[in-house]
């Protein structure tokens, strides 16, 4: 077994093999941030529920 090992994350690496592990954690915040938006509030919202004029889950449900 080979002793090569991610530094960030620990994952176990062939030789010559690079983690992609900068790369996922960027593409998942990334996706986050197309997902939610910040209320003058400071509280996260999901844009879904902007567009469609939700306030909070129990408007959701009753439609």
């Amino acid at each position: 077994m080979y002793k090569y090992q991610c530094k960030i994350c620990g994952a176990r690496l062939d030789p010559g093999e690079h983690c992609d592990c900068q790369d996922t954690h960027e593409r998942n915040l990334a996706m986050v941030d197309e997902l939610l938006t910040e209320d003058q509030d400071g509280q996260m919202t999901l844009r879904e529920s902007l567009k469609r004029h939700y306030r909070n889950y129990m408007e959701a449900e009753l439609t």
